[in-house]
Formats: C-alpha cells, sequence, structure tokens
C-alpha cells in the first residue's frame, strides 16, 4: 500500500485484503476501528469489553471478507455484525453474572436509542473517512482548529503553517465547504 492509502476506497481495500495484503488490512481495520469500538460503548459495555467484541469482529471480517456481496456494504456490514456480537455477549454474559456485581443501572432508566447512537456512530465514521482525504494543508488548519485538545490559536497555527493570520479564516472556510463536499459525495447524512 502506498502513502496515499488513506484515499483508497472500500473496495480496492477489500480486494487487497481478499488477496492476502496484510498493509491492506491494517489499514481496513484502523478506518473501521472507531467505528467498531463506539457500537459496543453504545450499549453501556466496558471499555475492556469493546475490545473483545472488536477483536472478534475483526475475526469474523478475516473470515468472511471474501463473501461480501459488495464492498459498498462493508460499513454497514461491519455495523450489523457488531451490534449482533455485542447482543449475543451481553445475552451470555448476563447468563454468568453473579449476583454480587456491581449494579450500574439505576431501575426505571430509560435504554439508551440505540438507532439513533448507531445513526450518529455512522455519521461520524463518515466524517472520518472525509477529513482522512482532505489535503495536508486542510487536515492540519482544521486539527488546530478542532481536533485538538485544546484548540490551538490563531497565532499559533500561523507559525505552524508558516501562513498569515488574515489567511486562515477564508483558508478555514474554503476547507469546511471541501469537507462538507466529500462528506456528502461519501453520502453521509445529517447527524
Amino acid at each position: 500500500m502506498s502513502s496515499s492509502s488513506a484515499k483508497i476506497d472500500d473496495e480496492a481495500l477489500v480486494r487487497a485484503c481478499v488477496e492476502g495484503d496484510d498493509a491492506a488490512w491494517g489499514l481496513l481495520l484502523q478506518r473501521y476501528r472507531r467505528l467498531i469500538f463506539s457500537i459496543p460503548l453504545t450499549y453501556r459495555m466496558s471499555v475492556d469489553e469493546a475490545e473483545e467484541v472488536l477483536q472478534v469482529v475483526a475475526l469474523k471480517l478475516f473470515r468472511h471478507i471474501g463473501s461480501l456481496r459488495s464492498a459498498g456494504s462493508l460499513g454497514a456490514w461491519i455495523a450489523v455484525t457488531t451490534r449482533n456480537t455485542c447482543q449475543t455477549a451481553l445475552r451470555t454474559g448476563k447468563r454468568w453474572r453473579s449476583l454480587d456485581d456491581e449494579v450500574t443501572e439505576e431501575p426505571g432508566e430509560a435504554p439508551p436509542d440505540l438507532a439513533a447512537d448507531l445513526h450518529e456512530v455512522a455519521c461520524e465514521h463518515t466524517l472520518s473517512l472525509a477529513f482522512e482525504q482532505m489535503d495536508p494543508t486542510c487536515q492540519t488548519l482544521l486539527g488546530a482548529l478542532y481536533l485538538d485538545d485544546p484548540p490551538k490559536t490563531y497565532e499559533t497555527i500561523s507559525q505552524i503553517m508558516d501562513r498569515p493570520i488574515g489567511s486562515l479564516g477564508p483558508t478555514r472556510a474554503r476547507c469546511l465547504d471541501k469537507l462538507r463536499r466529500i462528506y456528502d459525495d461519501l453520502g453521509g447524512e445529517e447527524p
């Protein structure tokens, strides 16, 4: 896989994985890790349990990637497989849970809105894929403004990017427009 591997679409990535390309597997798991990991968290599973779900889903993907009907359905397949894995883990886990285990939910607490949570996760995943396709200038600027914790100041960004402060606002606007177009092209929906 080349340095432009972040721009490889799912179809080419799946094809490379089926052909046994280890780098493609690494990129595939990196690309979908957040999606897979976030679904168990919507089921209120612990981080350790989410890691276990991630491993199970990765193994299922490894076993079944050659039989996917369409690479375009990869994200949906991963989301459904992850959700089913979570439900199975919770069902079997409840059978073995000790009565001494601490109860973390209050009685009468409303169950999570899983459809809304999954929609939000899918939107975040699509946004992440769109961000990966941005040029380095936009990634640096938007990352510094919106992803860094705490966000960097315009003065700091100006020094990092070696650009005048006055150019950062218009550049930010153009980058956000590009991000929106890429997000829409990837089929992103309103959150």
